[in-house]
């Protein structure tokens, strides 16, 4: 009982760092930012050519969304932007699907590559620290789930370590597509209704994204049980 406890505390403050470490880092940045000019028409006016160009160039984030997230970017503000720049010009539904589309991608090359050539580099690198169980086709789909689910985990790493422990594409596809397709949804509306003032579609957006919380929260929950 004692080691499970140390085991829940241990995963715990893992989780915790992984989700403040960005988080600090990412407001260090935009501290610096601010104090090299702290004017808001400045950061405002650079924000609003930001969008011009993206309106006038969606390739370019259509690009972003299917590459950055795969070498450790922040995905949910690219898809809240892509509901932003995209959804005025395409319509909501389009934009979604567009969304998933280059999540979808993005999740499927950086798979490739892991499980690819990359596999091997990468398995002697981790190695180093500690050695890599050996799972079943079951326990493999079973860890799949638990990554996407559980939050604060890099989005490119869950890709990575997927494909380093050597899990099928089929099933990567199955439990990676919907979840994260799920999440793309939620933002890009969450991001469009705000920008457009829509507060209804805006509200619906946040409650999508809260039930996808709860929900996660406790199928891990329930996934832990099952484990136990």
């Amino acid at each position: 009982m004692t080691e499970n406890s140390e085991v829940d505390k241990s995963r715990l403050v893992r989780n915790g760092l992984l989700l403040l470490i960005p988080g600090l880092v990412g407001a260090f940045a935009v501290y610096l930012l601010w104090q090299s000019n702290p004017d808001p028409d400045y950061w405002r006016g650079i924000f609003n050519q930001i969008l011009s160009y993206l309106k006038d160039n969606p390739w370019a984030l259509l690009a972003a969304v299917a590459t950055l997230p795969g070498i450790g970017f922040p995905i949910s503000p690219l898809l809240f932007l892509f509901g932003v720049v995209l959804a005025p010009k395409y319509g909501m539904p389009a934009t979604c699907a567009l969304g998933i589309l280059a999540q979808s991608f993005c999740t499927i090359w950086t798979y490739l590559l892991a499980s690819g050539p990359l596999r091997d580099v990468l398995k002697s690198f981790i190695r180093r620290r500690r050695e890599l169980p050996q799972l079943t086709d079951s326990n493999t789909l079973r860890l799949g789930l638990i990554l996407r689910i559980t939050p604060g985990i890099p989005y490119a790493l869950q890709n990575i370590v997927l494909g380093i422990l050597g899990m099928r594409l089929k099933p990567y596809l199955i439990v990676s597509i919907p979840i994260t397709g799920l999440w793309t949804i939620g933002f890009i509306v969450t991001g469009g209704a705000i920008f457009e003032g829509r507060a209804g579609l805006a509200i619906t957006g946040v409650l999508l994204l809260i039930v996808l919380v709860i929900f996660t929260r406790m199928l891990r929950g329930r996934t832990g049980t099952d484990d136990g």
